[in-house]
């Protein structure tokens, strides 16, 4: 998957990763002697990959779960490798 580095002002640097599935890109043209291509990618499939979620927002889903009772228990490790497979 690409990784996009982003440089912002006062000489910081920040890093952002987003996943591009190859189904969501789309060749449009080619250029062989500068070694380039121009796609398009599919806005909705980054979307569906890269939610943005910070780490306090995913804490308090996760409490939210918990209190309403969405979650589940396993006496096994097996049991729950299962689970997470299925849910994959």
């Amino acid at each position: 998957m690409p990784t996009i580095k982003t440089i912002t002002t006062k000489k910081r640097i920040r890093e952002a990763v987003v996943n591009i599935p190859l189904s969501a890109l789309r060749c449009i043209l080619r250029y062989p002697k500068e070694k380039k291509i121009v796609c398009e990618i599919n806005t909705d499939s980054i979307k569906r990959l890269n939610e943005v979620e910070t780490l306090d927002e995913m804490i308090n889903e996760a409490r939210l779960d918990y209190a309403l009772g969405n979650y589940k228990t396993f006496d096994k490790a097996r049991d729950l490798i299962a689970e997470l497979h299925s849910t994959a």
